[in-house]
C-alpha cells in the first residue's frame, strides 16, 4: 500500500493534468489492444479443441482449413502485440518527459540543487532523474497494462474453465463430496500458495535493489569526479590512492550483487519449479474426465490451454516480482527526492528590495549553528565600489552567498539593491557549449557576435573571437588566469546592476587584475561592486574598504 501512495503522489501531476488526454488515449490504445490479444488467445484455445478432436478423426481436410484459421490468428497477433509494443513506448517517453521537466524545475528552481548540498542531500541526484524516473515509467505503464489484460484473461477463460470442469465427486474418508468448477478452484488455491511462497521468499529484494542503485551510482559519481579533477590527480600523482579508492566502490558493489545472486537464486527454485509443475497440473487434474470419456483428447488439449491461462494470468504477481522490487524502490527513491527538494522550501526567506544594499544586525553561521560572523550592519549606496577584507575563513564568501539569498543559516535583516545582480566565483563555471553560449551565460538570449567578440577582446581573449561556433571542455582548454577572464566578460555582457566579486581575479597577476577592475569600472558605469578580494594592490579602485574582524558600525 504504501508503493501505491507514493506512485499516486508521484504520478498525479502527469495524469491528472487536462493537457495530457492523449496521455490517456495512448493508454487506453495500450490496453485495448491488450484485450484484442487476449480475445484472439480465446479464439485459439477454441481452435485448439476443433484441431486436436480433427487430428484423432484423422480429417486431412479439415485439418488444412484450421491451419489457414491459425495462420490467420497468428499474424493478428503478431501484429496487434507489436504495435502494442509501439504504443507503450511512444507513452512511456511522453510520460518520462513530462516527469523529467518536472523534477529537473524543482531541482533547479529556487536554487534547490544548491541548497540540497548543504544538508542532508539525497545521494546522486542525477541518477534518481535520469534512471529512477526511466524504470519507474516505464515499469509502470508495463505493470498496469499487463495487470489489466491478465484480470481480462482471467475472466476469459475462468469461464470456459469452469465450463469444462463440470462437476466432479471425490471421495474423502468415506464421504462424498461433489465440486462445481474444481479446476477453477485448484488454479486459485495453487496460485495463491505461489504467491505467498514467492512474496515471503523475494521481500528482502526490495532494500537491495534500493541499496544496489545507491552503490552503482557512487562507482559512477566517483569515476566523473576522477575525469573532472585529472590535472590535479595527476600533479599529486595520486593515482594509487584513487585506484584503491574506486575499488573499493566497486567493492560495494559486488558485495550488493552477491546478496542479489543469493536471493534470487533462492527466488527462482521456486518460481521456476511454480512455472513447471503448472505446465502438468491441468493434464493430471482432468485425467479422470479423459479416462471417464467425458472429454475427448481436444477437450483435454482445450483444458490444458484454458488452465494455462489462468495460472499465468493469475501468476501476475509471481512473474512480476523481481520487476515489482525495481519499481518500489524507484518509487522509494524519487519520492525521497521530492521531500528533500519540497523541505528547502522552508529554508527560503523573503529578501525585500530596497533603494541600497542594506543590512541590520544580520549573523552568518554555520550549518552546525555557531556565528561566523553577526551585527553586521552595512549600507552600500548605489553605484559604490566596496571592499570586503578580514583574515581567511572568517566568511567573506559566505557573507555574499547570503546577500545572494543562497545561505540559508542566517539572522537578522537585509534588503537587496533593485535590479539585475551577478556573482563571479573564484572558479567560474564552464559547461561543455558553444563559447557564443558560454559567455552569454546565464542569460538564455545570446549577444551578436559583435558584441562577444568585444567582450572577449576587452577582457584579453581577442584570440578567441574566431571560436565563437566551437565546442569543447572549457574548463580543461582555458588556464585558470583566462577561465577569470570568461568570468569578467559575463559581467560585460550581462550587464548587471549589481556585482559580486569572490576572488573573481586572484588567478592573475595584480596588474592583469587591476586592468580588468578598472575597464569593468569604464563599461559598467553606476554598477554597484561588492569584491572580496586579498589582492592588496586592489583595494585603491575601491571607494570603501569593510573590515569584518569587529562588529561593524553603519558607514
Amino acid at each position: 500500500m504504501k508503493a501505491l501512495r507514493s506512485f499516486y503522489r508521484l504520478s498525479r501531476p502527469f495524469w491528472g493534468s487536462r493537457s495530457q488526454w492523449l496521455a490517456w488515449l495512448m493508454l487506453a490504445g495500450v490496453i485495448g489492444m491488450g484485450l484484442l490479444v487476449v480475445q484472439i488467445n480465446v479464439w485459439i484455445n477454441a481452435w485448439s479443441k476443433t484441431f486436436y478432436d480433427t487430428l484423432g478423426a484423422f480429417d486431412t481436410e479439415a485439418l488444412y482449413a484450421l491451419m489457414g484459421q491459425y495462420s490467420l490468428y497468428i499474424g493478428s497477433y503478431v501484429l496487434i502485440y507489436v504495435y502494442l509494443d509501439w504504443l507503450r513506448k511512444g507513452l512511456v517517453i511522453r510520460w518520462r518527459q513530462a516527469m523529467t521537466e518536472r523534477l529537473v524545475g524543482q531541482w533547479l528552481g529556487d536554487q534547490a540543487f544548491y541548497r540540497l548540498g548543504l544538508g542532508d542531500e539525497p545521494d546522486n541526484p542525477d541518477q534518481r532523474i535520469a534512471q529512477d524516473v526511466d524504470m519507474m515509467v516505464d515499469l509502470s505503464v508495463e505493470l498496469t497494462a499487463s495487470f489489466v489484460i491478465n484480470l481480462a484473461q482471467v475472466g476469459a477463460f475462468v469461464v470456459i474453465l469452469w465450463e469444462l470442469s463440470g462437476t466432479q465427486t471425490f471421495t474423502l474418508f468415506g464421504t462424498s463430496f461433489s465440486i462445481d468448477g474444481y479446476l477453477v478452484w485448484l488454479v486459485l488455491v495453487y496460485t495463491l500458495l505461489g504467491s505467498l511462497v514467492t512474496h515471503w521468499v523475494g521481500k528482502p529484494l526490495h532494500d537491495l535493489n534500493y541499496e544496489r542503485e545507491h552503490r552503482e551510482a557512487d562507482f559512477r559519481a566517483s569515476l566523473l569526479r576522477k575525469r573532472d579533477h585529472a590535472e590535479q590527480i595527476a600533479l599529486y600523482r595520486g593515482e594509487a590512492v584513487e585506484k584503491r579508492q574506486l575499488a573499493g566502490r566497486f567493492q560495494a558493489i559486488a558485495d550488493n550483487w552477491r546478496q542479489l545472486m543469493g536471493r534470487e537464486r533462492n527466488l527462482s527454485l521456486f518460481t521456476v519449479a511454480f512455472e513447471r509443475v503448472s505446465l502438468i497440473i491441468p493434464v493430471f487434474a482432468a485425467l479422470p474426465l479423459f479416462l471417464a470419456k467425458t472429454i475427448t483428447l481436444g477437450g483435454l488439449m482445450q483444458i490444458r490451454s484454458a488452465f494455462t491461462a489462468v495460472q499465468g494470468s493469475l501468476s501476475w504477481f509471481i512473474k512480476l516480482y523481481p520487476k515489482l522490487v525495481r519499481w518500489s524502490a524507484a518509487l522509494q527513491r524519487l519520492e525521497q527526492f521530492e521531500r528533500a527538494i519540497a523541505a528547502t522550501r522552508a529554508q527560503l526567506r523573503d529578501t525585500p528590495e530596497g533603494a541600497c544594499l542594506c543590512t541590520e544586525g544580520l549573523a552568518v553561521c554555520r550549518p552546525d549553528g555557531s556565528v561566523l560572523l553577526e551585527g553586521l550592519e552595512v549600507r552600500v549606496m548605489p553605484g559604490q565600489w566596496v571592499r570586503l577584507d578580514g583574515r581567511s575563513g572568517l566568511g567573506k564568501s559566505t557573507l555574499l552567498r547570503t546577500l545572494q539569498g543562497l545561505w540559508p543559516h542566517c539572522r537578522g535583516q537585509w534588503q537587496l539593491p533593485p535590479g539585475r545582480s551577478l556573482l563571479l566565483p573564484q572558479q567560474p563555471y564552464l559547461a561543455t557549449m558553444s563559447l557564443r553560449e558560454l559567455l552569454a551565460y546565464p542569460a538564455t538570449e545570446v549577444p551578436n557576435d559583435a558584441r562577444l567578440a568585444g567582450a572577449l577582446h576587452k577582457v584579453g581573449l581577442a584570440r578567441l573571437a574566431g571560436c565563437l561556433d566551437e565546442t569543447c571542455e572549457w574548463s580543461r582548454a582555458l588556464s585558470g588566469g583566462e577561465q577569470q577572464r570568461i568570468g569578467v566578460a559575463r559581467a560585460l555582457l550581462f550587464q548587471p546592476d549589481t556585482l559580486y566579486l569572490d576572488e573573481a581575479t586572484n588567478q592573475l597577476d595584480e596588474g592583469s587584475a587591476r586592468g580588468l577592475l578598472q575597464m569593468l569600472k569604464r563599461e559598467l558605469q553606476g554598477c554597484t561592486v561588492i569584491a572580496v578580494s586579498h589582492q592588496a594592490g586592489l583595494a585603491g579602485l575601491f571607494e570603501r574598504t569593510v573590515g569584518l574582524e569587529r562588529r561593524l558600525e553603519p558607514a
